[in-house]
């Protein structure tokens, strides 16, 4: 198992590490040319409708033509992407690059996630846990070196580093996988259709909705800190360095939440890992709104990180506990589509109630939706919707 972790760790961190490094630089670059919180929230949205909308087809076309294609293309669709923001000087330009950076992640994570389901099997908690973990890291290394590279080389810097990392990730793709390991579809049981799927489909069915709706609640955390937490930081007095630096201890803690969650989840359950992540989000985003210092800022951004650590690998695995084989790739599409629909509701709804109530407003919507999803979770989830470990 740790052999064929090494390439999946290595080609999710480098795709991703651009991205972490203009999480940062975008939401100021925006700022610089004038966006207001609603601008902020429109580019966010795009991101995630072009998402939404496209991470269903290219999950069935990975099912068709291989992970491996899929994977490459992602890759060249986010090089484009970071030409676009290096060369735009509008918030509509940005909003259209965000938009072909969107595809590039829509082509990435179904193809990865199907990958993923059908290499470990059983184990793939565990083993999604990794490649978010390395997602995580990559957020962490971008994130926390964002700030000295926009004081030392400007606002535009970080895109140049996205194009660097995307062609690199290309390469990557090419060398460290073969054929035979992204594209073949598993046929023995340890990794084929679940016997629920067979045995129950519509509570199989019901489980998938759960994932896809955990995906959405977790996803609107994230996509409010991505589009409004580094203005709200710097209108709370932070400067570029420090805003990094949350952002960073963001993707730390969401490292951490990767790394054991998945795992835990493999032995626990999924019930019990999803139920206490949405408890925390709920206090975490309270914590974010709270007046006061900024150590409540901190542990709240930490605490959002640590859930969506915990729920991303988590979820992936509950939906391939319930999956047939044929349908791994259009499945994760689905997940992905509803993350896409999250965050483009977390950027219109986030950025109308920060102008209109403040912006401390978008993150007790964040806990609402936690919270109150945390009530379906322990209604509909069935504690023994875990594959045993072997």
């Amino acid at each position: 198992m740790s052999a064929r972790l090494v390439p999946l760790a290595l080609i999710t961190l480098v795709f991703n590490l651009g991205g972490g490094t203009i999480a940062p630089a975008l939401p100021l670059y925006a700022r610089s040319l004038g966006a207001d919180y609603r601008a902020l929230g429109l580019i966010g949205a795009s991101h995630g409708l072009a998402f939404a909308v496209l991470t269903i087809p290219l999950g069935r076309a990975s099912d068709r033509l291989g992970r491996r294609a899929i994977l490459l293309l992602s890759a060249l669709a986010v090089g484009g992407a970071a030409g676009c923001y290096l060369f735009a000087t509008s918030v509509v330009g940005l909003a259209a690059a965000k938009l072909l950076e969107a595809a590039g992640w829509a082509a990435f994570w179904p193809a990865l996630e199907a990958w993923v389901a059908e290499q470990f099997g059983r184990r793939a908690g565990g083993a999604m846990g990794v490649a978010y973990g390395a997602y995580a890291a990559a957020f962490v290394l971008g994130t926390s070196t964002a700030g000295f590279v926009i004081e030392g080389a400007g606002l535009r810097a970080p895109f140049v580093i996205y194009l660097v990392t995307a062609i690199l990730a290309a390469g990557l793709i090419l060398v460290l996988s073969g054929p035979r390991d992204l594209d073949r579809h598993a046929q023995d049981d340890e990794v084929g259709a679940p016997r629920m799927v067979i045995a129950e489909p519509a509570i199989a069915r019901s489980q998938r909705l759960l994932a896809y709706g955990t995906g959405f609640v977790y996803v609107f955390g994230l996509g409010t800190v991505l589009a409004f937490l580094p203005a709200f930081a710097a209108d709370r007095g932070l400067a570029p360095r420090a805003v990094g630096l949350l952002l960073g201890a963001y993707w730390v803690t969401r490292l951490m939440g990767s790394l054991g969650a998945g795992r835990v989840s493999d032995r626990l359950g999924r019930r019990a890992v999803l139920m206490a992540a949405m408890l925390n989000a709920a206090v975490a985003a309270a914590l974010i709104a709270a007046p006061g210092s900024g150590l409540t800022l901190i542990v709240g951004t930490v605490g959002l990180g640590l859930t969506a650590g915990a729920c991303a690998p988590t979820c992936v695995a509950l939906i391939a506990d319930h999956v047939g084989a044929a349908d791994r790739g259009v499945a994760m599409g689905l997940f992905e589509a509803a993350c896409g629909v999250s965050i483009q509701a977390a950027g219109l709804i986030g950025g109308d109630v920060a102008e209109e109530l403040g912006a401390e407003a978008a993150y007790l919507v964040v806990g609402g939706l936690a919270l109150g999803w945390s009530v379906v979770l322990a209604r509909g989830l069935r504690p023994q919707a875990v594959a045993p470990v072997v």
